[in-house]
């Protein structure tokens, strides 16, 4: 049996490839680790099968100090957001094997058009996720606050857009006070979704304590920006409960996640403009209110003037009419009294003559003429069942009396 030693079998390794890859050639992965030392990027690159999302190939790679200059100075700031982990790459590669260290890649060159590319291709197939699940409009269709002072932040207190942000609300010249509270979290690099995602749900949580929520960065390269394709964040924007406003800092691109805040503007200094101009207006509506209110409460003034006047015209004619109807009346009544009080004494008159004859018609006297007797016992008149045997008693006649016993 024929044996080797490791060394023949990595010398011939070294052999084969040597012969059938001379020259660099391209190749396309994604950046699963990154490590910098002494100037030099220790890359691993990795491919991932679309549908399990698992690792089928792994490789070093190696950006060498002077290679990353002459890329540096070849492809501007760009570089530097491409060569972050999670990022989609192709380099330009020369396959180097090692006896001892086994097989490296060691990178020539970068195309950024192609990370870019693949950018682009996510950022859609994300727009288009959101687009069938009718959530790109969720967000713009609460009603935003007329007045919004209470404003939650997210963004880095170190990012000179939050601290634009900041001083922009706090030296504005109408002197409105905006209270804002920041939550924290990364704005680039792989971190963005896990921070940006936990600020949001630690807001809502207290929801009630806010009338708006504010995402803002400062500017930045195009590949800064690709953190806010998210679709975890774009998601959780466009269901959010409160309206969210970006102010992500660019001019001319637009992120997924501008697409599905309710407002989006180009410049952290750009939100806080919104929020005072939104103030501005409110202060404008509530002066045009009071303007409207005066010029109603005058004009109710005058009409209550103007009937006041009426009324007061009204009264006095009335008044006029009532005395006069009065005097009239008086007269009247001064002419017909003398004529009622004859009549009414004169009525009395013969009813007290009527009552006087009846009187005298029902007088004992009358009575007596009449031929009635009247029978009296110790000087009061009696009844027959009041007398008893020897009372004395005496009965008066029209013209004279006598004395009896009853025996």
């Amino acid at each position: 049996m024929t044996t080797h030693t490791l060394r023949e079998l990595n010398e011939f390794i070294k052999r084969v490839l040597s012969v059938n890859l001379p020259d660099a050639l391209w190749i396309s992965g994604e950046i699963a680790q990154i490590g910098r030392s002494r100037g030099h990027f220790y890359i691993e690159i990795v491919e991932k099968d679309d549908l399990a999302n698992q690792i089928v190939a792994q490789a070093q790679a190696i950006l060498w100090a002077s290679n990353y200059r002459f890329l540096k100075q070849k492809n501007g700031t760009s570089l530097d957001s491409i060569l972050k982990q999670g990022i989609q790459v192709l380099f330009k590669v020369t396959v180097d094997f090692n006896e001892r260290y086994g097989l490296k890649l060691i990178i020539e060159d970068i195309d950024p058009a192609y990370t870019l590319g693949q950018l682009e291709l996510k950022r859609r197939q994300t727009i288009q996720e959101l687009q069938a699940k009718s959530l790109l409009d969720k967000n713009a269709a609460l009603a935003l606050p007329m007045v919004m002072q209470r404003v939650a932040v997210i963004s880095s207190e170190r990012a000179a857009g939050y601290q634009d942000f900041v001083t922009q609300l706090a030296n504005n010249e109408y002197g409105y006070h905006i209270h804002t509270q920041l939550f924290q979290a990364a704005m680039q690099g792989e971190m963005v979704e896990q921070e940006v995602s936990k600020a949001l749900d630690k807001i809502r949580k207290k929801q009630g304590e806010f009338d708006a929520v504010v995402i803002i960065r400062g500017g930045g390269a195009k590949l800064d920006l690709a953190a806010f394709d998210s679709l975890l964040i774009s998601k959780m924007i466009a269901n959010f409960p409160l309206p969210v406003l970006t102010g992500i800092g660019h001019e001319i691109d637009e992120t997924v996640a501008d697409l599905v805040a309710h407002t989006k503007l180009k410049t952290p200094t750009a939100v806080a403009d919104f929020l005072i101009n939104r103030l501005v207006e409110f202060e404008s509506y509530l002066l045009e209110f009071e303007k409207n209110i005066i010029f109603l409460g005058q004009q109710h003034l005058n009409n209550a003037q103007l009937l006041l006047e009426q009324y007061h015209q009204h009264i006095a004619l009335q008044a006029q009419l009532q005395l006069r109807q009065a005097k009239q009346q008086l007269a009247y009544m001064a002419q017909e009294i003398p004529k009622l009080a004859y009549y009414q004494l004169k009525a009395a008159h013969q009813l007290l003559d009527n009552i006087a004859h009846n009187i005298h018609l029902l007088s004992p006297e009358y009575a007596l003429q009449r031929g009635f007797t009247m029978t009296i016992k110790d000087g009061k008149p009696v009844n027959f069942e009041d007398l008893l045997k020897n009372d004395e008693i005496e009965t008066i006649f029209a013209h004279g009396k006598i004395k009896s016993k009853i025996i």
